[in-house]
């Protein structure tokens, strides 16, 4: 947040500068006009991040330059509107408040005051540095790996200790007062109800199929059932796993 404040306020304060020049070329400098459009300006972009953050995730512009026109389109928008709304802004406060007039009661010299380019210059900035969608992508996936190691299940094997990541499980069963862990690394023993095992995963991963098994459902490859609704749910690791019709909304939702 700090970062996208500091590199907004840079543009604002640019835009006041080319704003200030181009007010005393008029010979008709007026500071409060300027305050009003920094203000408006960058409040403006600071609320419109996040519309930005959307567009640049629906219309991304990749190396080849698809939907760079798309881009330029909504950049010039944004920052027509917000020269519109500092204008609107401008006349109000100052017929109003500061009674008296300044440099850009008409659009044209609004929009040089208030630099539509510096404006489209900004918005482009927002758009690859702020929220840059590949960046956002690339953030989700470090946090859903920081969750994943997070969720990792302890099992032991013949005096040896092991970390499992979640997705490395196949299917559990219950063996008598124990679970099961049918894994990529073998089979592993937990002193552990199935119930509160399953608590521990992913609900959207691991269904409950049976009252003694629980499955990854991303290794599901097909379900057959039998007429009384039970059946066998068919892994791609090539196991079978029995399924209740207990459970059938569980499975039609897989």
């Amino acid at each position: 947040m700090s970062k996208r404040i500091s590199l907004i306020s840079l543009f604002v304060l640019l835009n006041m500068g080319i704003g200030r020049m181009f007010q005393e070329s008029l010979g008709m400098a007026c500071f409060s006009e300027l305050s009003i459009l920094a203000i408006t300006s960058f409040i403006f972009w600071n609320t419109s991040v996040k519309q930005i953050k959307k567009w640049g995730k629906k219309w991304a512009i990749s190396s080849s330059g698809n939907n760079v026109l798309i881009q330029g389109g909504l950049g010039l928008s944004a920052s027509a509107l917000n020269i519109i709304v500092g204008q609107v802004l401008v006349v109000f406060l100052m017929t109003t408040v500061y009674q008296c007039t300044s440099p850009s009661f008409n659009m044209l010299n609004a929009s040089l005051t208030n630099n539509i380019a510096v404006n489209l210059l900004c918005y482009f900035l927002i758009l690859f540095f702020l929220v840059d969608p590949k960046k956002e992508e690339a953030t989700s996936l470090s946090q859903n790996e920081a969750i994943e190691n997070d969720s990792r299940v302890s099992v032991s094997k013949k005096g040896f200790q092991f970390l499992l990541s979640p997705k490395e499980i196949i299917y559990v069963e219950t063996s008598n007062n124990c679970i099961v862990l049918h894994t990529e690394k073998g089979k592993f023993v937990k002193y552990q109800s199935l119930k509160s095992f399953s608590e521990g995963l992913c609900p959207k991963t691991f269904k409950r199929v049976h009252r003694s098994y629980l499955v990854n459902s991303d290794l599901i490859a097909h379900i057959q059932k039998n007429h009384n609704g039970d059946g066998v749910l068919h892994l791609k690791t090539g196991d079978g796993i029995k399924f209740s019709r207990t459970y059938l909304n569980t499975i039609a939702n897989i």
